[in-house]
């Protein structure tokens, strides 16, 4: 069996009211000693490591992880405290943490196995303990009270809230989870009506978020517990996530033995602390994650539980007891880079991703991951692998979930051909979050299946100690942190610190829409439209879907399923404002709900209420108003949280009519303007070349009257450069040249053909020599010759 933790010992019997057993081992801290790395490691990119730069804190100072839900400001003010792991899905949720931040950059810190805890709350029965738990839950008293007053060993006990978190109706919850609870089916009043039954317990029934009044079927209801630790008191309602905060700060209470306090005045210090949560593929969903979010106070890390259970497998062995999956992964390593060398004897870079398959199961489901790890880190022991691409996921709820392993794994094979079928072999299959006894039928039932599957018959697999997923967790919780990091050359050539394991998930869930354009009559939706698909990598979006009044109305007149093209033609009939009454009346109509879902071939669940996105709340009466067209984006984030937001200027029908038609006003007045605007300047200087020529021509015409066989006589340049000095006074110029040749500047066609000049050689007239006064002498300094 593959030691994956770093706390050696085995672990006592569970206490009892939610108490933790601690491992025996007293140096869990210690640094594990590493496996070595391939002989050939030398020679294999990445594996020589680089030392961390005194500057490592500076250049990382500010790093998180940027798919949590965490601001840089609040992971700054947490890193004194340590960040507690708790494996909530497991039969007996283990418990273990990653220490504060050091101030030393350079010192190793590797997790802390805490013990493990069951997955309840115990209330002690009395009148003392129901008041001290109303005055808790209305936040008029602490933790420090209700611990001292409600809690105790035993007494009414909430089983398993984790199971409820972000349903909405109990019938949601698949009938083996619903059997395994009290149901009280009387949901028809609210929480704190008067009840038939006034005896003490705990059962569960549909309520609202509030706790007070009655389910309405909308995204208001909730699953609730219906808590009464006295009969002469109402029973009180307690939400999933109030009942899952409470084991939270159980877990977080015992983890503060561990870690010495920051502040010893403060009794209630350890409810800071953040904490890491992994879930179950089938529970990375919307509703799940945002209630488990609430429960961890927003400081909470969500990971998927199988990179959980990964990161604490691939952590190093004790110096005796060495972890046989790396061991595996090194001797692959060797013989990859054995064939690298064979086939690339120039020296090309080797980069190898060794596949695995992971198989984990709880009492309510299973799931089967495949992953490849790559970048080696030998520098970084707690983070052995930098690159976690995940491939694939599959996940199932089932009563029995073991007797799913071999379809399972089936269709995993299946998977991996169609999807990455030039990935090589799986390394070997590991199997996670459970005991050793359910460990081994799993073990033995996946030997069954793999003897069919050729490529993988001789593939080993390794089993993970109980706790491995826990310290996966708390490890990465402390790469979201920012505590554990390593250093890479950016694009500039300059060092920078990245997280220790970055993990590309892909979606364990899938995410639609679908829409009505009936008012939301109940057999008039359409098939669901699939958006985010298993297996998309995540975190993906935004997706875009443009909503229009005009194709609204285009379908509800059409009855039928149109083709894009069909829809757009369809639409054009719509616009203008005689569709006005039809494309107002489709846009108060048209309903649009997401949906996710949890399994493959699985029922499709609402994501909140149906939405109008086509219409919004006007005036004091807040009266609906049809928009015309809006954008809706959808996003998904790497455990299933969605986010959605409706963009664009959402104007009315009539608006958007009228904004339509002034827009096309001005675009036929603005392409106009634009003709006279060019068109001017094009006519302008066509006008004014014809005149520049002109004037040229005229002069040369009146040189060769006047001074026949001069140097003017003929010089066309001299003529062009006079004409545009004397651009826009050419009266001027004509007058000064009548003044000094003594004859009027004619037009071209009023000189005769043919006319006698009669010249006299020795007589030059010196066109230099001014025959004006001293005034007009001194203007022809600045004047061109004529």
């Amino acid at each position: 069996m593959s030691l994956a933790t770093t706390g050696g010992g085995g672990f006592s019997g569970a206490g009892g009211g939610g108490a933790v057993s601690m491992a025996q081992s007293a140096h869990a801290m210690a640094r594990p000693a590493a496996p070595q790395p391939p002989p050939q490691s030398s020679g294999i990119p990445g594996t020589g490591g680089t030392a961390a730069p005194p500057s490592l804190a500076a250049l990382g100072a500010d790093l998180i992880d940027k798919s949590q839900n965490l601001s840089t400001k609040q992971v700054r003010n947490l890193s004194k405290f340590p960040i507690v792991a708790v494996d909530l899905y497991a039969n007996d949720p283990h418990v273990a943490l990653y220490p504060p931040k050091s101030e030393d950059p350079s010192e190793v810190l590797s997790p802390v196995v805490v013990g493990k805890m069951k997955a309840h709350v115990l209330l002690k029965k009395s009148e003392a303990a129901q008041k001290t738990l109303r005055k808790y839950l209305t936040k008029t008293r602490g933790y420090t009270a209700l611990v001292n007053d409600t809690l105790g060993p035993d007494g009414v006990a909430i089983e398993h809230p984790h199971k409820w978190l972000g349903v909405r109706r109990v019938d949601e919850a698949p009938e083996f989870i619903q059997e395994s609870f009290t149901i009280c089916n009387d949901s028809s009043s609210h929480a704190i009506a008067e009840e038939s039954a006034t005896s003490v317990g705990v059962t569960v029934a549909n309520g609202t978020l509030d706790g007070t009044s009655a389910p309405s079927g909308d995204d208001f209801d909730r699953v609730i517990y219906k808590v009464r630790l006295c009969e002469s008191k109402k029973a009180l309602a307690v939400l999933p996530e109030e009942a899952v905060t409470l084991i939270l700060a159980t877990a977080r209470t015992h983890a503060s033995r561990k870690v010495p306090k920051v502040n010893p005045d403060d009794e209630e210090e350890a409810l800071e602390y953040p904490v890491a949560v992994p879930l179950p593929g089938w529970a990375c969903n919307d509703a799940c994650v945002e209630a488990l979010l609430d429960a961890t106070g927003g400081s909470g890390v969500v990971v998927q539980r199988s990179m959980a259970a990964l990161a604490g497998a691939l952590l190093p062995g004790e110096e005796n007891h060495p972890n046989n999956t790396l061991e595996r992964v090194n001797q692959v390593r060797t013989v990859k880079y054995k064939e690298h060398q064979r086939e690339h004897p120039e020296g090309s870079p080797f980069e190898y991703g060794a596949l695995f398959v992971l198989v984990g199961l709880t009492a309510d489901g299973i799931e089967c991951t495949a992953v490849q790890i790559s970048e080696l880190q030998p520098k970084c022991p707690t983070c052995l692998f930098g690159s976690f691409k995940v491939l694939a996921n599959i996940s199932y709820l089932n009563a029995d979930p073991s007797s799913q392993v071999k379809d399972v794994v089936k269709k995993m094979y299946a998977l991996l051909e169609k999807i990455a079928p030039e990935a090589d072999g799986p390394v070997g299959f590991i199997t996670y979050g459970m005991s050793t006894d359910e460990q081994k039928k799993v073990v033995s039932r996946i030997n069954l299946v793999k003897s069919s599957l050729d490529s993988w018959e001789k593939v080993p697999t390794f089993m993970t100690r109980p706790e491995c997923v826990a310290v996966g967790a708390a490890v990465l919780g402390g790469v979201s942190h920012g505590r554990v990091r390593t250093m890479t050359t950016g694009a500039n050539g300059k060092p920078k610190a990245q997280l220790a394991i970055r993990v590309q998930n892909v979606a364990p869930t899938a995410v639609g829409v679908r829409m009505n354009y009936y008012g939301g009559v109940k057999n008039k939706w359409t098939p669901v439209k699939v958006i985010f698909d298993f297996d998309r990598r995540v975190p993906a979006g935004p997706y875009v879907i443009d909503l229009k009044a005009s194709e609204c109305a285009a379908i509800r007149n059409a009855q039928q399923d149109l083709s894009d093209e069909d829809l757009l033609k369809a639409a054009k009939d719509f616009e203008g404002k005689n569709g006005i009454p039809e494309r107002e009346k489709a846009a108060l109509d048209f309903r649009l709900q997401v949906v996710q879902q949890y399994e493959r071939d699985g029922a499709w669940i609402k994501v909140g209420d149906a939405i109008s996105p086509l219409t919004k709340l006007e005036g004091d009466d807040d009266h609906k108003v049809a928009c015309e067209n809006v954008a809706l984006e959808l996003s998904l984030g790497a455990t299933g949280l969605l986010t959605s937001s409706l963009v664009g200027d959402r104007e009315s029908v009539a608006q958007a009519t009228v904004s339509a038609r002034n827009s096309k006003l001005r675009y036929y007045i603005g392409i106009l303007a634009a003709i006279l605007f060019f068109g001017g300047f094009m006519v302008k200087s066509y006008v004014e070349e014809r005149v520049f020529e002109r004037d040229t021509k005229r002069l040369l015409a009146y040189y060769k009257h006047v001074v026949p066989g001069s140097i003017m006589d003929g010089d066309e340049h001299n003529a062009r450069y006079l004409v545009w000095k004397y651009r826009g006074k050419k009266n001027k110029l004509w007058k000064r040249l009548e003044t000094k040749y003594g004859e009027p500047v004619l037009e071209i066609h009023e000189y005769p053909e043919e006319e006698e000049v009669n010249e006299d050689e020795g007589d030059v007239e010196n066109l230099d020599e001014s025959t004006e006064d001293g005034e007009k002498a001194a203007e022809s300094e600045t004047e061109p010759d004529l």
